[in-house]
């Protein structure tokens, strides 16, 4: 018998809030920027900061980026990028590889956010700052529009694929069970803001295996193993 507590909620495998080491000048500067906007916003990045922390010249800087807002954008696509590609790899895993509901849900519960660990409510609300902050400015509203439209439906068509497998139910939009998934990420950092005051931890994932359950075209079975 299925018990959501007996489901393992590790560390969200996809938030990466530290940007990953490359050797590359060009990645270095993307990487060096992603950082300063996710702890600083995009006021703080100065062509000048970045390319000393890089060890490159401000010519070299250019050779690779137009301007400052060039280099922004190309920061705000990697952030986006990385934030989708672990959630994209372990989810389709589970999808292919998953030989019962169950068994899919265990799979994919690596990837389903914690709003309890600190760590992950912390690169959430960066993470989350920073879109808010570029989507104020009319020079990268429209970039981070493309982006979250590009994350929905590549979201989407994974849950086709689940539909294709027989795990997602045929009568459900994939685009509207991505955006729901998508908001519920999003959201749940009202439990980090509220704390105590807050659902327990148990009653919260309770809550969302019921709903995730319910998709399923064949739920998995509630109780004690």
């Amino acid at each position: 018998m299925f018990d959501h507590r007996d489901v393992p909620i590790r560390q969200h495998a996809v938030e990466h809030l530290t940007p990953m080491a490359r050797h590359d000048s060009r990645t270095q500067l993307v990487d060096v920027t992603l950082r300063i906007l996710l702890e600083r916003g995009i006021d703080a990045v100065r062509v000048d900061e970045v390319a000393a922390e890089v060890g490159v010249t401000k010519g070299s800087l250019y050779w690779h980026f137009s301007d400052r807002n060039d280099l922004i954008k190309e920061a705000l696509i990697e952030h986006v990028r990385r934030l989708n590609e672990e959630f994209v790899e372990g989810v389709g895993s589970a999808i292919a590889t998953a030989d019962s509901t169950t068994d899919y849900l265990v799979r994919i519960a690596p990837f389903i956010v914690d709003p309890f660990d600190p760590q992950q409510s912390e690169t959430r609300r960066r993470r989350l700052s920073l879109i808010l902050e570029a989507q104020a400015s009319p020079e990268f509203a429209p970039l981070i529009r493309e982006a979250q439209l590009r994350s929905l439906n590549v979201y989407a068509d994974l849950m086709r694929d689940a539909q294709t497998r027989g795990f997602l139910r045929a009568d459900l939009d994939p685009l509207a069970v991505a955006t729901a998934l998508h908001a519920i990420n999003f959201g749940s950092i009202i439990i980090d803001v509220v704390g105590e005051g807050g659902p327990s931890r148990d009653a919260w994932w309770g809550l969302m295996f019921f709903f995730i359950g319910s998709l399923f075209e064949n739920p998995p079975e509630s109780g004690s193993q």
